[in-house]
């Protein structure tokens, strides 16, 4: 087996087992608030804490990647979200009065492992795998990981009711571990192997550890800003992602969409969501090709615009099964953007900068989350949330058509060799 090989199931395998702990963490975290607290505020507070982490904390967080190197940056995230599982175990039987805030604080530990991790891995992908499987290596990536979270939301509830809280926390610690030790069995690609690839050489950056020290994160963050504004396609790429998002006041509205609209019951509800991650499965092992046969503006052009429109025949159907298969075709849709998005971030900055970029690129797309997340849910109460799925369904098409027309953005391209000037 060659090294490309080895390292592409080890990182697929070490995603597989991450997913899957979080899918069951979530699920545990959202049902223990909601069946304490009663208060549909306090569970929707997870995800507003989420982004809100993301988009304060998460820059800092890809500076620190890129000061150090991916594997330990990973093993540091793992060790943060197995230390929560181990914490909160001891505290549920010590800490009762407390624990409620004491999971908040655990959430917010959690989130810093996590966006510790996603940008050295993405720093870690082209050293392990070269540049060209890039968009291959994410498609699998995707789809084990929407199998990851199909099992986890599958056997979370069984699992729940037959070990406690404290029995997930600690099993959700185990698959952390056993993702770290992975990645022990990870090799970088030798110089013959890169020059095979026709992945350029990633130099670790020349400062000393003294001068990193005396360098400010918010200097460097302040960098990767530069490097994203100074390729002007990308930059409008990412803008045009972060306006997108203000659809995102449906983001909370899907159940209610699902209850109202199709008049569901839970089990309704589980079999959208399963629809919805089967096609991001086929998503990951399709984006490839489309990628090699469609340039990037006309792949993200119809991706979105066809997931726009599927927001609207969505929220005026009423029949379950054909709105189960409108709900496939706008996962598949959506799933097929961030793809190939996020192999286009990663081929297009520089290894000393990638961690940094990925992470202020994400901060940026999820500003205007939190705040449309939680006027979604208010306007829920006055409107119909189908006629909120109608105006999100009409912005995502419209920018759409934006990313057709865009001079800028149709001049992006997946790859190209050697190519240096965007960071």
């Amino acid at each position: 087996m060659s090294s490309i090989k080895r390292n592409m199931s080890v990182i697929v395998s070490n995603q597989f087992l991450t997913a899957l702990a979080d899918s069951i963490y979530d699920i545990t975290i959202f049902w223990y608030v909601y069946h304490e607290s009663q208060s549909a505020l306090l569970a929707s507070l997870i995800t507003a804490l989420s982004f809100t982490t993301q988009i304060l904390i998460g820059p800092f967080l890809g500076v620190i990647a890129d000061r150090k190197n991916p594997k330990q940056t990973m093993r540091i995230g793992f060790l943060l979200m197995t230390v929560v599982g181990v914490s909160l175990s001891v505290f549920y039987f010590f800490l009762a009065d407390y624990f409620l805030i004491l999971v908040y604080l655990g959430l917010l530990i959690h989130d810093v492992g996590m966006f510790l991790i996603a940008p050295a891995k993405n720093k870690l992908l082209p050293r392990i795998v070269g540049m060209e499987k890039i968009v291959h290596v994410n498609g699998y990536i995707t789809s084990t990981s929407s199998a990851a979270t199909i099992l986890g939301n599958a056997i979370s509830g069984f699992v729940i009711a037959l070990i406690g809280f404290v029995g997930v926390m600690l099993t959700h610690s185990v698959l952390y571990i056993l993702a770290s030790l992975l990645l022990s069995f990870l090799v970088n690609l030798s110089s013959q192997e890169r020059k095979r690839d026709d992945q350029p050489e990633q130099p670790e950056a020349t400062q000393t550890q003294e001068e990193k020290k005396k360098s400010s994160y918010m200097k460097e963050i302040k960098e990767a800003f530069v490097i994203i504004k100074a390729n002007r396609p990308l930059f409008k790429t990412i803008m045009l992602g972060m306006l997108l998002n203000i659809a995102s006041i449906v983001g909370p509205l899907f159940v209610v969409l699902v209850s109202e609209q199709y008049n569901g019951s839970a089990v309704t509800f589980g079999w959208f969501n399963v629809f919805g991650v089967a096609a991001g499965i086929i998503a990951g092992f399709t984006t490839k090709n489309l990628v090699q046969k469609m340039k990037p503006f006309l792949l993200f052009g119809v991706a979105v615009t066809v997931a726009g429109f599927m927001f609207v025949i969505l929220a005026v159907l009423t029949n379950k099964l054909i709105g189960m298969a409108i709900y496939f075709m706008l996962s598949y849709m959506l799933t097929i953007f961030n793809i190939a998005f996020s192999s286009l971030l990663i081929t297009l900055v520089e290894d000393q900068y990638r961690g940094r970029v990925m992470n202020l690129t994400a901060a940026l797309s999820a500003l205007f989350i939190p705040a449309f997340t939680l006027l979604g849910g208010l306007l829920a109460d006055v409107y119909s949330a189908s006629i909120l799925y109608i105006f999100a369904g009409g912005w995502i098409v419209l920018f759409g058509v934006i990313i057709f027309f865009d001079k800028d953005v149709r001049k992006i391209r997946f790859y190209e060799t050697g190519n240096k000037s965007y960071a």
